[in-house]
């Protein structure tokens, strides 16, 4: 089974309970679940920990809970801004396509109806992109960025993970993920209207140069996993055209490290995100 279509039915798993982000540990003070209305969406958002804001930004068709291995280790350092993306989990969706940048405008709404003017970003593959989109457009917002399995273009996938792309219908996504987004969903009857698009920006987006990296200001951590979906070579050039990027190559893991490899990922995150 290709590597795609393998993490799909993978966070298939997570999308199919509408609980909260579940936490290792106690939970920090003042977890919060809440919507707020901006630019044409009613979007989702957890609050959670104490300490320096950390957005968490999840994978394409998934949602929050895809981070329920970071979230007992992050909270007590950092207070967790986790949402849910523009027609996934339970945000509403708008009536256009479907573009990274406006989903990282999204997350600059979020951040400025919380208050919070500067914030370190996580992000998982989609949600690495849209980190991505925030560093280059709102330099002054982003002060660390940890991207895993994020890409510069459509080609930056593994050639058969592009061919399935290429003619991937949400039927291709399987029972699990339709049954996990409807579960969550604000209308359940818009399944196919979200994951066609959601297709078609995997097909289509990202469409980043290197010197579009080149203006990007923040700290950055650029990772993968060692059998990731997007290719190793694509992986190292996006860290190689970010001023003083590091790489991290995940040992042992896939597109889904932070998944599979929790004890590997969080420790090393977080060493990041608290150096001088």
């Amino acid at each position: 089974m290709h590597a795609l279509r393998s993490t799909l039915l993978a966070l298939a798993a997570l999308l199919v309970s509408a609980a909260p982000l579940s936490a290792a540990s106690a939970p920090a003070p003042g977890p919060v679940s809440a919507y707020f209305e901006a630019r044409g969406l009613r979007t989702y958002y957890e609050l959670r920990g104490s300490g320096s804001p950390l957005l968490l930004l999840h994978g394409g068709a998934g949602n929050g809970k895809q981070f329920e291995h970071q979230v007992g280790a992050f909270e007590r350092e950092h207070r967790l801004i986790v949402p849910d993306c523009c027609c996934q989990g339970r945000t509403t969706c708008r009536e256009d396509s479907l573009t990274y940048h406006a989903m990282a405008e999204d997350m600059i709404a979020l951040l400025d109806h919380l208050g919070v003017k500067q914030v370190d970003v996580m992000g998982w593959s989609d949600g690495g992109d849209i980190g991505l989109d925030l560093a280059m457009h709102h330099p002054d917002r982003i002060r660390r960025l940890v991207t895993f399995g994020a890409n510069l273009d459509p080609t930056g996938l593994n050639e058969p993970d592009q061919r399935w792309a290429a003619t991937a219908t949400p039927d291709s996504l399987g029972p699990g993920m339709r049954a996990g987004w409807i579960e969550l969903a604000p209308d359940s009857t818009r399944y196919v209207d979200a994951m066609t698009r959601v297709l078609a920006l995997w097909r289509t987006q990202p469409r980043w140069t290197t010197a579009d990296l080149g203006r990007i200001r923040a700290r950055v951590l650029v990772c993968a996993g060692e059998h990731d979906l997007i290719r190793r070579d694509h992986t190292e050039s996006i860290a190689r055209a970010i001023p003083g990027a590091k790489l991290w190559i995940v040992p042992g893991a896939s597109h889904g490290a932070m998944l599979e490899k929790p004890e590997l990922v969080n420790p090393r995150v977080l060493r990041f995100l608290a150096e001088k």
